[in-house]
């Protein structure tokens, strides 16, 4: 790509060349630099149209309860498995980010359950609240998966029957490799949006919402479930400012951050920042609608991500999914050049690493 673009500084020299033979030097260097850009553009068509025939760019079912995994040496598949659960397959990589699969009675159901997964290279917790991390244990289990997270997670599935060998505790600043792929963890901190509105907000927004929402109460069964569920994360008030682990991952050239809590941006994030300026993907999470939105934004214009995921804003019913697009249209005054995804669970959207070409999102 430097040749082409020192052959096109060459071809502008020519403008206005009168000697007959700079002329006709400069008439060959122009076809050429034309067949060179054809080539380009059409050797990144065939990319593309090869990553659009991947099975693994084509299948609802993710790669970690059986699906393809990516053929391409560069291809990456990322799939939203609801709230803040990611998917990253690459290069035979399972990467699961979070686990909060079966979320209880009235929630979407998002297609798979923690008893169907089947495999994964590793599990990042970005902080142990239950609706983050409350199938963790069931999965690292069935999966035999290492389990990355602060050490309030490995409390949470030490109870769930995880071995302690099976969990590695992180602290932000830590470095992970895996073939082809590296993982920066940084220490982040909790969303702090309840002290930065008046008071009682929250709780008026929360009885409103239940108030015109269709959604029927649940029985004393399901509470229990409900509760059951609850009970797999930790509530520690220490996760607020020590429990938070952003991580970014690194494929070649190819940088995707993942943050499932808009709290204040923080040194280690700085830090992260400074060591990866550019942020090919950001999974960040959208919460408290409005109110949610100025934190959201800050992580955008920090990180300054090409392509946005939003999660944790996907609620039961139809009242308590908050629309995308209030917090879509945000990140773009603010970032014009971010992409925001707008995709259904499990849908596989594939990026390749080396041309950054994106395809899928059906």
């Amino acid at each position: 790509m430097a040749s082409s673009r020192a052959t096109v500084r060459t071809v502008r020299r020519c403008d206005g060349a009168s000697d007959g033979v700079m002329v006709r030097w400069c008439a060959v260097l122009a076809l050429c630099v034309a067949a060179l850009m054809s080539a380009t553009t059409s050797a990144q068509s065939n990319t593309k149209h090869v990553m659009e025939q991947d099975p693994a760019c084509q299948s609802l079912m993710p790669a970690a309860v059986g699906g393809p995994m990516p053929i391409g040496q560069d291809t990456l598949v990322v799939r939203w498995l609801g709230w803040t659960n990611y998917e990253l397959a690459y290069r035979g990589n399972i990467f699961l980010l979070d686990a909060y699969y079966d979320r209880g009675p009235g929630q979407h159901p998002i297609g798979v359950m923690p008893k169907d997964f089947k495999k994964a290279t590793a599990i990042f917790i970005g902080h142990a609240h239950f609706d983050h991390m409350s199938d963790a244990a069931t999965v690292a289990k069935l999966t035999n998966a290492p389990v990355m997270g602060a050490s309030f997670a490995g409390d949470v599935l030490a109870q769930g029957g995880v071995p302690a060998k099976q969990f590695k505790a992180v602290k932000g600043g830590e470095t992970m490799t895996y073939p082809g792929v590296t993982v920066d963890a940084a220490l982040g901190h909790h969303n702090t949006i309840a002290q930065n509105v008046p008071a009682g907000h929250l709780e008026k927004q929360a009885m409103t919402l239940a108030a015109t929402s269709l959604q029927p109460p649940l029985s004393d069964e399901e509470k229990k479930q409900a509760d059951a569920i609850r009970m797999r994360g930790s509530r520690d008030p220490k996760i607020a400012d020590q429990g938070v682990i952003n991580y970014m991952f690194t494929f070649g050239n190819f940088h995707v951050l993942f943050a499932d809590s808009p709290g204040p941006i923080t040194e280690g994030q700085r830090a992260l920042i400074t060591k990866t300026p550019s942020v090919d993907v950001a999974m960040l999470p959208y919460v408290d609608y409005d109110a949610g939105i100025p934190p959201l934004v800050d992580l955008v214009k920090a990180f300054k991500p090409s392509v946005v995921y939003l999660g944790h804003h996907d609620g039961p019913g139809v009242t308590y999914w908050a629309a995308n697009y209030p917090a879509a249209y945000a990140i773009r005054d603010a970032s014009p050049k971010t992409r925001t995804m707008e995709v259904l669970y499990r849908t596989p959207v594939c990026f390749n690493t080396a041309t950054k070409e994106m395809t899928g999102g059906w």
